[in-house]
């Protein structure tokens, strides 16, 4: 059987929390542990080029930061999905890095070569958005338009619908799009809420009456620091580029604060009794993403 290399670009850190555990709900479990040249080729070689590629004597913490390396990684037999946390719809060079890497691993036709792309494995590469206001078919136009700066033969309607996907230049190509109860617009948040929610109502109710009685618009607006004069002073941000609010994260954190306390939403996803095995099993928007792996997985 071949091995099934996927990588998965989702915009931030609670979609490869959410997707993970959807996925292990599917059977897969992690391997996190795996020694870089121990993962399949050219995953292997795709890290450890991430990893080496900043010159030592360069490098400071912001670089290091910024080498791509996935989150989180599955396996499932022969099959590996590699999750990464790209940090918003708006970062357009990193994917476009990451696509360009998988591309150059493909040998050209007639080319013989080991060190790249063994002959038995397959590359694919899934994008992961939400629809937020634009609507699935506006995303997904995104999308084609973003692959084909690097993958030109990719048609305009490569993925007529949510959940499509196709080979072109040696690479399965597809795109899932989160959306809320009307299937067109929406965020992950508008699945993940009101499914952590379910069973849960007085936990999630008494958190969001928290957030409306305490909420103050200004004070989503960091304090900063810097020196004047010599002098120390603190004043409060006046870009709204700084805020950093959304209250379904926040009722996320609020809640998942009873059973683990300072930890990130992303543990409240993957570890609270929320977000539970039978959850996911019933419900439709979870079952349909693992349907699209599924089908990604076992079609060519």
């Amino acid at each position: 059987m071949a091995t099934q290399i996927i990588l998965a670009l989702c915009e931030g850190p609670h979609d490869v929390a959410f997707i993970c555990k959807i996925l292990k709900s599917n059977g897969f479990v992690s391997n996190e542990n795996t020694k870089i040249p121990k993962y399949p080729q050219p995953m292997g070689n795709i890290m450890a080029q991430e990893l080496s590629k900043t010159d030592i004597e360069e490098l400071n913490i912001v670089t290091a930061r910024q080498n791509l390396l996935p989150m989180s990684t599955l396996q499932k037999a022969d099959n590996y999905v590699f999750l990464y946390s790209m940090g918003g719809d708006g970062k357009k060079g990193p994917r476009k890095h990451i696509l360009n890497s998988l591309k150059l691993s493909v040998p050209e036709p007639g080319e013989i070569t080991t060190d790249r792309l063994p002959e038995d494995t397959k590359l694919s590469l899934v994008y992961f958005f939400d629809a937020d206001t634009k609507g699935v078919a506006a995303r997904l136009t995104e999308v084609i338009a973003e692959i084909k700066i690097v993958i030109t033969t990719i048609p305009n309607t490569a993925f007529p619908n949510n959940g499509n996907y196709g080979t072109y230049e040696g690479i399965k190509l597809g795109s899932y799009i989160f959306t809320g109860a009307d299937n067109n617009t929406g965020k992950l948040e508008d699945i993940l809420v009101p499914l952590m929610q379910l069973d849960n109502d007085d936990v999630f109710n008494n958190a969001n009456a928290y957030l409306q009685t305490h909420f103050i618009e200004v004070r989503t607006l960091p304090l900063k620091l810097s020196i004047v004069s010599n002098a120390v002073v603190e004043n409060r941000s006046t870009k709204n580029g700084d805020k950093d609010f959304d209250t379904k994260k926040s009722i996320i954190g609020i809640a998942g604060q009873l059973q683990r306390s300072g930890k990130p939403n992303t543990a409240y996803i993957s570890d609270t009794d929320y977000l539970t095995l039978a959850k996911i099993n019933n419900n439709q928007k979870c079952q349909d993403i693992i349907t699209f792996f599924n089908n990604f997985m076992n079609n060519t």
